[in-house]
């Protein structure tokens, strides 16, 4: 029904889990918008305008707004709906947790320890969804509406840096979300001590912001 939602952020509630609510003014009416917590804390803060990309799930007894950021992170949970077991609150913490190119490049690469990484999704999850959306992972690859990050450390490395950060206390979501900003920054090296810091130094400005 909502391709998008343009207004004013009203409030974010920070939860701790994988999902967490918005509220956003949008012309005097409150719409409540649920949203993976890397989108919500990027979003903007209360007062700021901000336009949410949106898909609804209809049930007998409720209507749900999820949220993204990109048009391409809601084309995508639509396709991860598409497995059976899957539902629009599990398919926005996959795309919440892991970024569209990481859960492309999984399923493509029959990764099902990267997708295991989202909390609520065991190993038999995460294989239905390579087994079921290979064909389909390919499409939607070939015609995203913007390029996907570039990825320049292997996976290995990344693997390694993973696991120094959740044993230091930080969840697969803070992780992802500081790995993801230093692949995007070029003069952060590409082995595991220069990531390792980055990533110390990106976690610790979220937590003081």
């Amino acid at each position: 029904m909502f391709a998008f939602l343009k207004g004013v952020i009203h409030s974010k509630d920070l939860s701790g889990g994988a999902v967490n609510r918005l509220v956003l003014d949008v012309s005097g009416v409150g719409f409540e918008i649920w949203m993976a917590t890397r989108n919500l804390l990027g979003i903007g803060q209360p007062g700021e305008e901000a336009i949410v990309h949106t898909l609804m799930a209809v049930r007998e007894t409720e209507i749900t707004i999820f949220g993204f950021e990109t048009a391409d992170e809601r084309q995508l949970c639509q396709i991860l709906q598409t497995v059976s077991g899957v539902g629009p609150k599990l398919a926005l913490a996959i795309v919440g947790t892991l970024g569209v190119k990481l859960v492309v490049d999984a399923v493509l690469s029959e990764d099902t320890k990267t997708i295991s990484q989202t909390p609520g999704v065991g190993p038999k999850v995460a294989q239905r969804i390579i087994l079921e959306l290979q064909t389909k992972m390919e499409e939607f690859s070939s015609r995203l509406g913007s390029p996907l990050d570039p990825v320049k450390v292997s996976g290995a490395i990344q693997e390694e840096v993973r696991g120094i950060l959740t044993n230091l206390g930080y969840t697969v979501t803070e992780v992802t979300m500081a790995l993801k900003k230093a692949q995007l920054e070029e003069t952060v090296g590409e082995d595991v001590e220069s990531l390792v810091r980055y990533s110390l130094k990106v976690l610790g400005a979220s937590a003081l912001s």
